[in-house]
């Protein structure tokens, strides 16, 4: 036998290691039991079933072991198939959690950008009108102080205005007193004497010596002028102080106008204040918004896609565990029915394998 195995070892080397003549009837058997020798399951199950054959214990021990092995692998694999279908469960709900988290985020962002978008061209329209409002103001104020040093230069000047037209009058009063009193026919010595007293440059004085010369119908006719003067200039102060009093009037109504519209500007501008607080306030919130979404939209993106790598990873694993004890389960099945049908034969192939 030795010979025959050596010479047919030599024709190919790619044949199995326990090559049988083509004619042997055991050759499917011995066959099979090489293909085992490729698992290594199948390798122990031979080592275990020579072993017991050599210390001569019962096929039915040997039977035995081998349905246990099988009905243990195959509580395994129903076990494992039990918790492959609970973590498929799981990954689904987890996903579906995760995607449920990603859509609400993104509609968040959608959202909020919108939101974002809206309040600041708010808060922009609102800055503007505020800073309008101001300025509005400012030139309100400016307005203000412009016509109040105005009134108080035209108050001033009008003050002046009066006090030299009433002296201007009551000096024309004087003149017209002094020039009444002179009779052309008396002597006027001793009204230029009382006027002398006065002063050197007492211009009535002049005045009175020059009228002194006059004839009474030249007299006349300058006291008539005087006294025209002297209502010219009474009425134009009358008109005056009417004037005063009318622009005083302007000015406090201007005034009074001026800070009615500056009370309304700026209870206006509080109010625009007051909404672009509201809206700055409002914006803050939905870019915070935005942030926070954007953050748990990266944190569920991250989750769903480790947990679809572990649920890959897991049903890999599956798959690889469950096709491995398949393979365990049919070497079994196989081992089983060979010892059952054709012991003989796997007696003859295991002894040759010990001697190999």
């Amino acid at each position: 036998m030795k010979l025959i195995l050596i010479a047919l070892l030599g024709l190919t080397l790619t044949q199995a290691v326990f090559v049988k003549r083509s004619n042997d009837p055991s050759k499917a058997v011995f066959t099979q039991l090489e293909a085992m020798e490729e698992h290594e399951l199948g390798r122990k199950l031979l080592d275990t079933i020579a072993l017991q054959l050599n210390n001569k214990a019962p096929l039915g021990d040997i039977a035995k072991m081998l349905q246990q092995l099988r009905e243990n692998l195959i509580l395994n694999q129903q076990e494992a198939d039990q918790k492959h279908a609970q973590d498929e469960v799981d990954c689904e709900t987890e996903i579906y959690q995760y995607n449920r988290r990603i859509d609400f985020a993104s509609n968040e962002i959608t959202e909020s950008t919108q939101e974002i978008q809206s309040l600041s061209a708010k808060v922009e329209q609102l800055t503007q009108d505020v800073e309008d409002k101001t300025v509005q103001l400012d030139i309100l104020n400016e307005q203000e102080t412009q016509i109040r040093e105005q009134r108080a230069e035209d108050s001033e000047n009008f003050k002046k205005f009066e006090n030299e037209t009433e002296n201007v009058i009551e000096a024309v009063e004087v003149i017209i007193q002094r020039l009444s009193s002179i009779q052309p026919d008396q002597e006027v010595l001793a009204a230029l004497t009382q006027l002398n007293k006065i002063g050197a440059t007492n211009p009535i004085l002049a005045l009175m010596q020059v009228a002194s010369t006059f004839s009474a119908e030249q007299l006349n006719n300058v006291i008539n002028k005087l006294g025209e003067v002297s209502t010219q200039l009474t009425e134009a102060l009358e008109s005056a102080r009417q004037t005063e009093i009318q622009a005083q009037l302007d000015f406090e109504a201007l005034v009074i106008e001026i800070a009615s519209q500056r009370e309304s500007l700026s209870a206006a501008r509080e109010d625009s204040q007051r909404q672009l607080q509201d809206n700055q306030q409002a914006l803050d919130l939905q870019k915070k918004r935005k942030e926070d979404a954007t953050d748990e939209l990266n944190a569920a993106s991250s989750g769903k896609e480790q947990k679809e790598a572990e649920c890959n990873a897991w049903r890999t694993q599956y798959a690889e565990e469950s096709e491995h004890r398949q393979q365990e389960i049919s070497i079994i099945r196989q081992v089983e029915e060979i010892l059952a049908t054709k012991l003989s034969n796997v007696k003859v192939y295991l002894q040759e394998r010990s001697s190999a």
